[in-house]
């Protein structure tokens, strides 16, 4: 559908470029792009999660760029809302779910937890800024014919994208893990290690109300949407991040954000977890 959508914008653009050989680097790197992406689309992954979530943004953000520095056409505005369009469905619940899943193996049912407010404001839109600019910078500095800069572009680019990469990466590897002993919360957004939840230790699992017990733990981030709260008849250690430090904290409640509290809630009682 990529290929089909941003072709005449890809024409466009390379017939535009008068040294054959860049045309030929570009065009390649287009089509490893699309296979790219193309992989990660049929690959439930929470890697392919993270490369869809990076690429997608990237062709409307293209096309935008495009725009700015050449001129609007019907294809190019065609390009960009089906990069917005592709953007939005990498971020629906359900295809972050069925992508986090992709890696259970067993009896697991691994279901993606929502992303901490705080990392949407900053880290998020910095990471993927990042990963942009190496992505393009190399190819854009190439078809405006200077090569060496688009060397050095491409040389630093590199790193920039794994490093940023390994950031947006943290969000796809936060879920809860349902395993035969109960679930485990995995978020090494709030937690320095997983913690497992034993069913014979919970008492209830449900909506998170309003106003909570005094002692419980929210590692729901500010996160939108319903939060649900877990109640266990014992005390469970807890070793929360504190930014590069960790500190043990006790508690029997705590609240988390999945990103479908209804499916989870269904899972946890065809599980025998008590739904309070």
């Amino acid at each position: 559908m990529v290929a089909i959508v941003c072709g005449p914008v890809v024409t466009e653009v390379i017939g535009a470029v008068t040294d054959s050989t860049v045309s030929v680097i570009l065009e390649a790197a287009l089509w490893i792009g699309w296979f790219v992406g193309l992989v990660a689309t049929l690959v439930p992954h929470p890697i392919s999660l993270t490369v869809l979530r990076i690429l997608a943004p990237t062709v409307a953000g293209l096309g935008l760029l495009i725009g700015l520095t050449d001129r609007w056409t019907t294809s190019l505005g065609v390009a960009i809302a089906y990069g917005l369009f592709a953007s939005a469905v990498t971020l629906l619940p359900a295809v972050g779910d069925q992508m986090v899943n992709g890696s259970a193996y067993g009896s697991e049912r691994r279901m993606a937890l929502r992303a901490p407010a705080a990392a949407l404001v900053g880290p998020v839109p910095a990471a993927w800024l990042v990963a942009f600019a190496g992505l393009v910078t190399w190819a854009w500095l190439a078809a405006a014919g200077h090569w060496l800069p688009a060397i050095a572009a491409a040389v630093l680019g590199a790193p920039l994208i794994l490093a940023a990469g390994r950031v947006l990466h943290q969000l796809s590897r936060r879920w809860v893990v349902f395993v035969p002993a109960g679930f485990v919360l995995h978020d090494l957004f709030h937690l320095t290690e997983p913690v497992l939840l034993a069913r014979s230790t919970i008492s209830s699992l449900g909506p998170a109300p309003v106003d909570g017990v005094p002692d419980r733990l929210d590692f729901s981030g500010g996160a939108l949407g319903l939060a649900l709260e877990v109640e266990t008849k014992d005390t469970i250690t807890f070793s929360r991040r504190r930014g590069r430090d960790a500190e043990l904290v006790d508690s029997c409640t705590i609240v988390f954000s999945p990103t479908l509290p209804g499916a989870l809630l269904s899972e946890a009682r065809g599980r025998g977890i008590r739904i309070g």
